[in-house]
């Protein structure tokens, strides 16, 4: 019977340099081993992680693979080498046995290893080898950035504050003031401390309304400056969340800051101030006027934990059935009254910065929140009602939960199994059967 085969292909941020690491050349490598091995190639999926920890179980093409095989769509899988799929012994351990008890088999173009006690001990080998090698890497590159930053060097990989160019000074690199930008930079502080000249400061999203109005172009619209994403939004328009970064930002008061974050098991924590270097730049902004942007940020917060002007019985917790953001309350004035209705985030003209402007309609929170309550209060006092909830809830959270539920049950047998192993060696050990010369034999 012909064997079908997915091959699968992956890149991380370590990669770059590489011979042989990028997506193409590990699909034609695994393509030529799986035609010369006669296996009929029904998919072929290609990982780009870069930015992603290489310990995480959570990428795309890895969810997709592993679906495929719980639903008996393939029987081998070609792999270029063993850090191909995972850097991470435990997760290389995980999803292996996953895939195994779904009857995969897993082939590596470049290293056999055979279903032995030999060939497993050679496998976990070489991926212990791997997650080391992961680990210095991103060591050596967290250390040697941290030198250059410590002697005065600026280290952004391209991604450099709106208002600022990269340049070479003195041997060193550093921001120099873009002054097209830095005037917009000023604008916006202006604005939110001072106001326009037509009435008092302006709000974020003022601001963004302002610019978009005058087509001013935002800081992803410079050709100059790389990111990581594509821009959301046309050319010229601003969102509330730009103008937070930059009004936020130490740089435009000559303090460029490196370290602030870290990432640890797959999440972004802020780091503390001692381990934050700071390099001194041009300033943009002077202190008066940033000092003033930090008071109206405090005020700003305190204005809003002792101001909740309306009550709104579903603010976020809907979500938009056209394009899936959170819907907000949102008051509109006329006929000198006030409505509450429901707004989607994503909206035309939200304070929002969100990628597509969405047309779903307002609703009426008054009309909306009566029914809703009504539903709920029928709801809890139907025990029938109420029980077959939560079962749907039940049955749909388990549906969920299961990829996590198979993947602790693959751990629990793996720690099992090694604990067996554990025992029976301090067993022998124990009562004299575990010959010398059999320690020497393994050891060879």
């Amino acid at each position: 019977m012909l064997k079908r085969a997915v091959t699968y292909a992956r890149v991380s941020s370590d990669d770059r340099g590489k011979d042989g690491r990028n997506l193409q050349g590990q699909l034609e490598m695994c393509r030529d081993y799986a035609k010369e091995r006669g296996y009929k190639i029904v998919s072929e999926l290609a990982e780009d992680d870069r930015g992603a920890s290489g310990a995480s179980f959570e990428l795309p093409k890895l969810n997709q693979l592993r679906g495929m095989a719980h639903n008996n769509d393939f029987d081998v899988l070609v792999v270029r080498e063993i850090d191909r799929l995972s850097r991470n012994l435990a997760k290389q351990l995980i999803v292996e046995e996953g895939l195994r008890r779904a009857g995969v088999r897993i082939e590596y173009v470049l290293g056999e290893y055979p279903d032995t006690p030999e060939g497993n001990l050679m496998k976990h080998v070489r991926a212990t080898v791997a997650e080391y090698e992961r680990e210095k890497i991103n060591e050596r590159m967290t250390r040697g950035r941290r030198l250059k930053i410590k002697a005065g060097h600026v280290v952004t990989h391209g991604k450099f504050s709106f208002g600022y160019r990269l340049v070479d000074k003195n041997g060193k690199r550093s921001l120099e003031i873009y002054e097209p930008e830095a005037r917009i930079v000023r604008l916006i502080f202006d604005w939110y401390t001072n106001g326009n000249g037509e009435s008092g400061s302006l709000t974020m999203s003022k601001i963004a309304l302002h610019l978009t109005e005058m087509g001013v172009p935002s800081p992803k619209d410079s050709k100059n400056r790389t990111w990581g994403s594509e821009k959301k939004r046309g050319y010229g328009e601003w969102g509330r969340g730009s103008i937070q970064k930059i009004l936020n930002n130490t740089t435009y008061k000559g303090e460029w800051r490196y370290g602030k974050k870290a990432k640890k098991d797959g999440k972004w924590l802020n780091n503390t101030e001692d381990h934050i270097l700071t390099v001194k730049v041009p300033a943009i902004i002077d202190m008066e006027t940033w000092e003033a942007a930090e008071r109206r940020h405090v005020k700003n917060k305190l204005d809003s934990r002792r101001n909740i002007k309306n009550e709104y019985l579903l603010s976020k917790r809907v979500t938009c059935g056209l394009c899936g953001h959170r819907a907000f309350g949102t008051v509109v004035n006329a006929h000198n009254r006030k409505y509450l209705y429901y707004r989607c985030g994503a909206a035309k003209g939200s304070s929002s910065d969100i990628v597509e402007d969405c047309n779903l309609p307002m609703f009426n929170a008054k009309i909306l929140d009566r029914l809703i309550w009504e539903k709920v209060k029928s709801f809890i006092l139907d025990p029938a009602a109420l029980q077959e909830g939560i079962l749907v809830y039940q049955e749909k959270r388990d549906k969920e939960n299961a990829p996590i539920r198979e993947r602790l049950q693959v751990v629990d047998d793996l720690l099992a199994n090694n604990q067996a192993q554990l025992t029976r060696a301090l067993d022998f050990y124990l009562v004299g059967d575990f010959p010398k010369e059999m320690l020497l034999e393994r050891s060879n």
